[in-house]
C-alpha cells in the first residue's frame, strides 16, 4: 500500500466509522468518536507520560472533528521509534495517545495498525498544518505536496549526486525562520540541493516549528544529533566554561552531521550553513558552478561563501571570486574525500579552527567571493555575538543574481592560473602607500601597498578597516600574503615582500 502522505486530504474520522463509514487506516473502533468536523470531544483529563522527545511528539486530529486535541507520542522502554507512519512499534516501545473524550494516559500496544494522521503546529490547531508550501519554497522531491522526505529518498538524492544543504541548528526557532526564508528565496533546484536540518538536543520549540514548517511540507527532512555525555569532562581540556562547553558541542555536531550525510546516506559533497545565516539570490548558482574546480584541483579544500573583509566599502564587484589560503567557513562545502582525511582525527572543539591547521589545511586553498553570498545575524549564541556588532553586522550580502554557471572560471581553475593572474595585477598596478592612498584613489585605478607583515600590518588594517587578527599565521581572506579589496573606486592588493617577486 502507498505511504500515507503527511499532508493529505480530508480523510473519514473515527466518528464516521462508529456510523457505517470507511474510516482512515489506523484507527481503532474502541476509540472515542466525535460527532463530526467542528463538534469535539475534550482533550484527555490524563497529564501523565509525555513520552520520548522527537519531531513526531505532539498533538494531531485522531478523533476527525478538525481540531487538534489528540496528544500522541512514542512511550515504552526502548526509546523513539522514529515516524509513526512507518512503524508503530520498536521492541518494548510503541506509539500511543492520550485520546480526546477520555482519562486513559495512553493507548495500548497495537491499538494502532497504521498511522494516517499529520501532526498539528499546537494544542488545539485546527487541523493538520497547512497542504501548501511556504511562498517561494519548493519540495525536495517530485512527490505529493507535503510528503515528508524519507531516507531512502534521501539516498536516491545522494546517488544522482545532489550537494547536500545541512542547515545547523539547536535552540533558535526564529533565528531559523529567517534563514530558512531566506535560503528558500535563492533560486534552486531542489532536487540537486536538498535541505537538511540538522538538530543539536531536543528543544522542543525548534523540533515543533522544523516540523510543521519543513518537514511536513516536503522542504526538508530533519535529523537530531544527542549531546555527549562526556562533554563536559570534554570542556575542562579547554577552561570548563559555559562557552568551551558549547564550542565542543558544535564539533560533535559538525563531525556527526558529516558522517550521516556523506558515510550513511552516501552523498559525495554538502554545504554547510546555519541557523543565523541569510544568503544571496545566487547562493546555490555559486555552489554548483565551483564544484568541479573542488573536485578537480588537489590544491582546494573548500569553497565558502564568505569574505572576512567584506565590507560595504571594501567590495564592489559580485562576479569575482578569489583562492584564499584561510579557512573562511560561514557557508561552506567541502567533497566526501576531504572528510575522509580528517573523519578519524575530527576536532573535539573549535571545528573552524581545526579546519584552519596546518596538518589538515596541506597548503591548500579555499574558493571565496568578493562579495558575501551569506550573512550572518546572530548577535545570540555560543559566541555571545563576537565580533557582531564590530565586524559580522557590517559584512555586505551580495543582491545581484549572478549566473556562476556562464562565468569564465579559468582564473580559479588551478593555483597556477590564478596565482599568474594575481602577479599580473600586482605588476600593473601602481605603488603607494597608506598615507598616499586616498589622493590617488579613483574610478578604475589599480593600486598596491606593500605591508611588513608581523610589524605594519596593524596599521595597514587599521586604515581600511580589515580584521586584524591572523590565524596559524596565515590573514584573513589572503593568498600568499595578497590581500585583495576596493576602497573610494579602486581596487587596491595589500601584499608583502615575499611574494610575487621582481616588484619594484
Amino acid at each position: 500500500e502507498p505511504k500515507a502522505a503527511a499532508l493529505s486530504l480530508p480523510v473519514p474520522s473515527v466518528g464516521q466509522k462508529l456510523r457505517g463509514q470507511a474510516p482512515p487506516r489506523g484507527a481503532a473502533a474502541e476509540a472515542p468518536a466525535a460527532e463530526g468536523p467542528g463538534k469535539c470531544l475534550p482533550k484527555s483529563s490524563s497529564q501523565e507520560d509525555a513520552g520520548y522527545v522527537d519531531e513526531f511528539r505532539g498533538w494531531y486530529d485522531v478523533q476527525g472533528c478538525g481540531t487538534c486535541l489528540d496528544y500522541c507520542r512514542w512511550v515504552g522502554d526502548s526509546g523513539p521509534g522514529g515516524d509513526p507512519k512507518e512503524r508503530l512499534e520498536r521492541d518494548m516501545s510503541w506509539w500511543s495517545c492520550r485520546l480526546a473524550g477520555g482519562s486513559d494516559s495512553k493507548t495500548a500496544q497495537g491499538h494502532f495498525t497504521s498511522w494516517p494522521f499529520a501532526r498539528c503546529g499546537w494544542e488545539g490547531h485546527d487541523g493538520p498544518p497547512p497542504a501548501a508550501l511556504p511562498s517561494g519554497a519548493v519540495a525536495a522531491i517530485p512527490v505529493a505536496s507535503g510528503d515528508r522526505i524519507t531516507d531512502e529518498q534521501l539516498r536516491q538524492l545522494a546517488t544522482n549526486d545532489a550537494i547536500a544543504v545541512v542547515m545547523v541548528v539547536c535552540n533558535r526557532p526564529k533565528y531559523l525562520q529567517q534563514a530558512m526564508a531566506s535560503l528558500l528565496k535563492a533560486e534552486r533546484e531542489p532536487e540537486k540541493f536538498p535541505v537538511v536540518i540538522s538538530q543539536d538536543a531536543d528543544d522542543t520549540p525548534m523540533t515543533e516549528m522544523v516540523t510543521s514548517n519543513y518537514v511536513n511540507t516536503g522542504i526538508a527532512y530533519h535529523m537530531h544529533h544527542s549531546h555527549d555525555p562526556n562533554a563536559q569532562q570534554v570542556a575542562k581540556k579547554f577552561g570548563g566554561t559555559k562557552s568551551t562547553l558549547g564550542y565542543v558541542r558544535i564539533a560533535q555536531h559538525y563531525g556527526w552531521a558529516l558522517q550521516r550525510v556523506l558515510d550513511e546516506f552516501g552523498f559525495n559533497q554538502l554545504i554547510f550553513v546555519e541557523e543565523d545565516m541569510e544568503f544571496g539570490p545566487d547562493f546555490f548558482s555559486y555552489f554548483g558552478a565551483m564544484l568541479p574546480l573542488l573536485r578537480s584541483d588537489k590544491d582546494l579544500f573548500c569553497v565558502s561563501a564568505w569574505n572576512d573583509n567584506g565590507y560595504a566599502s571594501l567590495v564592489t564587484d559580485p562576479n569575482i571570486a578569489y583562492r584564499t589560503d584561510f579557512f573562511p567557513g560561514l557557508g561552506w562545502m567541502l567533497t566526501k574525500s576531504m572528510w575522509a582525511e580528517v573523519r578519524d582525527r575530527w576536532a573535539v572543539a573549535f571545528w573552524d579552527e581545526f579546519m584552519r591547521r596546518p596538518d589538515v589545511r596541506q597548503s591548500r586553498h579555499c574558493i571565496r567571493p568578493e562579495v558575501s553570498r551569506t550573512y550572518t545575524f546572530g548577535s545570540e549564541g555560543t559566541s555571545s555575538g563576537q565580533f557582531f556588532k564590530t565586524h559580522l553586522s557590517k559584512i555586505k550580502l551580495n543582491d545581484v543574481n549572478v549566473d556562476w554557471k556562464a562565468a569564465d572560471l579559468h582564473v580559479l581553475s588551478s593555483a597556477s592560473a590564478f596565482e599568474e593572474h594575481l602577479a599580473a595585477k600586482l605588476r600593473d598596478a601602481v605603488r603607494t602607500s597608506i598615507e598616499d592612498v586616498d589622493r590617488l584613489a579613483g574610478e578604475g585605478a589599480e593600486l598596491r601597498i606593500e605591508y611588513v607583515d608581523k610589524t605594519g600590518y596593524k596599521t595597514v588594517a587599521d586604515k581600511f578597516g580589515l580584521m586584524l587578527d591572523e590565524k596559524e599565521g596565515i590573514r584573513r581572506m589572503s593568498y600568499r600574503g595578497v590581500i585583495p579589496f576596493t576602497w573610494k573606486g579602486c581596487r587596491v592588493y595589500l601584499h608583502t615582500a615575499n611574494w610575487p617577486g621582481g616588484l619594484s
